[in-house]
C-alpha cells in the first residue's frame, strides 16, 4: 500500500517538474524573442527625443536672431519637441510589435474633443501668434478695440493688455480678429515725448 502511494506520488512530482521547466523555458523563450524589440523600442524613442530636444534649440535660436519674439519662438519649440516625443512613442510602439492603428484613431478622436472644449483658448492662441507675426500695433500704441481705448502694455499668446481709465484690461487675442482695431501709434511718440520732458524737469 505505502509502495503504491510513492509510486503514485512519484509521477505527480516529475509532472509538476516538467511543467515548471516547461514554464521556464517559454519565459526564457519569450525574454531572449522580445529584449531586442524592447532595446530597438528605447533606441527609437530616444533618438525622437534628442531631436526634439535640438529641433527646439534651433527655432529658438532662429527666433533670436530673427528677433522673433521670445514666447513665440519658446512655444513653437516646445510644440515641436512634444510631436516629436509623441511620433516617438507611437514609432517605438510600433517597434514592439504593438498595432497603433486603433491608438492613433482614439488619439485623433480625444484630440477632436480636447479641441472641441478648448476652442476658446487654441483660437486666442492661434490668434496671437498672428497678432505676433504681424505686428498690427505695437507696445506703446493707443488701440481702440470694442468699448476698450488703452495704451498697449503687453502682447502674449492669449491676451493683449491695455491700460484703461487707471485699470488693466486683458483683450483676448481671438477679439482682435472680430472686432475692428484702431491704432493710433501718434500715442506712443506722445508718450515718449512727455516722459522725455518729465524727466528734464526733473532734472533741472
Amino acid at each position: 500500500m505505502l509502495q503504491s502511494a510513492a509510486e503514485t506520488h512519484a509521477p505527480a512530482t516529475a509532472q509538476s517538474a516538467n511543467t515548471a521547466y516547461d514554464l521556464f523555458a517559454q519565459v526564457q523563450e519569450m525574454t531572449v524573442e522580445f529584449a531586442p524589440k524592447l532595446g530597438a523600442a528605447i533606441g527609437v524613442y530616444v533618438l525622437f527625443l534628442i531631436g526634439g530636444k535640438l529641433l527646439m534649440k534651433i527655432i529658438c535660436r532662429m527666433g533670436q536672431s530673427n528677433k522673433i519674439d521670445d514666447e513665440l519662438s519658446n512655444f513653437l519649440g516646445r510644440s515641436v519637441k512634444v510631436g516629436m516625443m509623441l511620433f516617438g512613442a507611437v514609432s517605438a510602439l510600433g517597434t514592439l510589435g504593438i498595432d497603433v492603428g486603433a491608438l492613433i484613431a482614439g488619439l485623433g478622436l480625444t484630440g477632436f474633443a480636447l479641441g472641441f472644449a478648448l476652442k476658446d483658448t487654441i483660437s486666442n492662441l492661434l490668434a496671437g501668434i498672428m497678432v505676433i507675426i504681424y505686428k498690427p500695433f505695437d507696445q506703446g500704441d493707443i488701440i481702440l478695440v470694442g468699448k476698450y481705448e488703452g495704451r498697449v502694455r503687453s502682447i502674449d499668446l492669449r491676451y493683449t493688455v491695455l491700460d484703461y481709465d487707471n485699470r488693466i484690461v486683458y483683450v483676448p487675442n481671438s477679439k482682435l480678429f472680430v472686432d475692428s482695431i484702431v491704432v493710433d501709434d501718434d500715442g506712443k511718440a506722445a508718450a515718449a515725448e512727455a516722459a522725455a520732458e518729465a524727466e528734464a524737469a526733473a532734472a533741472s
